[in-house]
């Protein structure tokens, strides 16, 4: 006869939890692979865990790669296992009960949204008999693409921001390009290039086949500066998908990211598959979500990389709040180097999103005096204008 080998019913219960934890945290964002799952379980079975703290960093250790998930993962961690005592009764353990006990206090309101929009009010299945199976997955309610385009990017759920970078990715599909003085020779088109016909003709004995010719067309070069402080994180992710998307129609162009540092992600972000140039990414930088060195961060740029990527026609786009905490460089003579290394410096600020907005702050009132132009870019409405009517 053969025989199985027992498994304790609660324990079985525990590693389905756990697998229920694993997929609130794919929904919340995080990327989880399947060796990562199967290393999870395997450890909370082999090791004999005996409080909280030890399952939680059990469950860290082998699901989170990232630095910038550790946030996500605290808030499901907080709101998934509710009970105190969960590893005391963890062979008692029934399934979770998603309530309304909140997360800590001291962490960030627009995570606890974004968590809160997958796992308070989960999905009920169709099915009658499958009752005590709890299904975590997105609130599913209906948005107008109208109210997306508008909606400030700080205040979408998780859903709202895959739907709003769909509706990013269809402004550049016919990205404009700046016709130039050289010329494309044609089987087919409008103007006809007598040089080029005649020349054809004498080598096909007199034969004569119409050349047509075009100007040709290419981007105009670009330069791209984002702020990754804790005031930007809501909107550098997004300026770093809408950064991806360039690449992928425009060559000529240099992305760097600043905190308290400057980096220069172009050859980082040239992957086709976003999610893993993102995530190269945040392996490679050490400074997000924390202070703004602004002053130093340009100085950086104009000792290190204007002359190598800047050109007298060049745009350069700075996608910053203008909140500086550096009080070491001057500000005022950074910016002004910049502004005579590029012809067009636009400042993209998401603080413009308020209608009430005045430049108070010394900062601002600074940057304000060497830009050629002061929009917004927090939402999508504030992306198209900017790809139709000045990139």
């Amino acid at each position: 006869m053969n025989s199985k080998p027992y498994i304790n019913n609660q324990e079985t219960k525990l590693l389905d939890n756990i697998l229920r934890f694993i997929r609130l945290l794919r929904k919340s964002g995080v990327k989880v692979g399947n060796r990562s799952s199967i290393d999870t379980l395997k450890s909370i079975k082999i090791l004999k865990i005996g409080n909280r703290k030890e399952f939680y960093w059990a469950l860290f250790s082998n699901l989170i790669n990232r630095n910038e998930d550790k946030e996500i993962f605290d808030q499901c961690f907080y709101l998934f296992w509710q009970n105190p005592k969960i590893m005391e009764q963890m062979f008692n353990l029934l399934l979770p009960q998603i309530g309304n006990q909140k997360a800590p206090e001291n962490k960030k309101e627009k995570t606890i949204k974004r968590i809160n929009d997958l796992i308070q009010k989960p999905s009920i299945d169709k099915k009658e008999d499958q009752k005590d199976e709890v299904v975590f997955d997105a609130q599913m309610s209906w948005s107008n693409k109208s109210t997306i385009k508008s909606k400030d990017f700080e205040m979408m759920s998780l859903d709202e921001i895959n739907v709003a970078k769909q509706e990013i990715k269809k402004l550049l599909i016919n990205f404009n390009k700046d016709k130039t003085r050289r010329w494309n020779k044609l089987d087919n088109g409008m103007k006809i290039s007598p040089k080029e016909t005649i020349k054809k003709g004498l080598k096909n004995n007199g034969l004569i086949n119409l050349v047509y010719n075009a100007r040709f067309k290419k981007n105009k070069p670009l330069v791209i500066l984002i702020d990754i402080s804790g005031s930007m994180e809501s909107y550098s992710r997004i300026m770093l998908f809408f950064s991806h998307l360039l690449l992928e129609h425009h060559k000529n162009i240099e992305v760097f990211i600043f905190g308290t540092k400057l980096t220069k992600i172009t050859k980082l972000l040239n992957n086709k598959d976003v999610d893993f140039a993102l995530d190269k990414i945040g392996i490679s930088v050490t400074d997000w979500s924390g202070g703004t060195k602004i002053a130093s961060s340009i100085h950086e740029f104009n000792q290190k990389w204007a002359r190598r990527t800047l050109t007298h026609n060049q745009t350069l786009l700075l996608i910053s709040d203008g909140l500086e905490r550096d009080d070491e460089n001057n500000l005022a003579t950074e910016i002004k180097r910049l502004s005579m290394f590029t012809s067009n410096l636009i400042w993209l600020n998401p603080l413009l999103r308020y209608k009430d907005f005045e430049p108070k702050v010394k900062s601002i009132q600074t940057i304000l005096k060497r830009v050629d132009r002061f929009i917004p870019i927090h939402n999508v409405n504030s992306i198209k204008h900017l790809v139709e009517k000045i990139l």
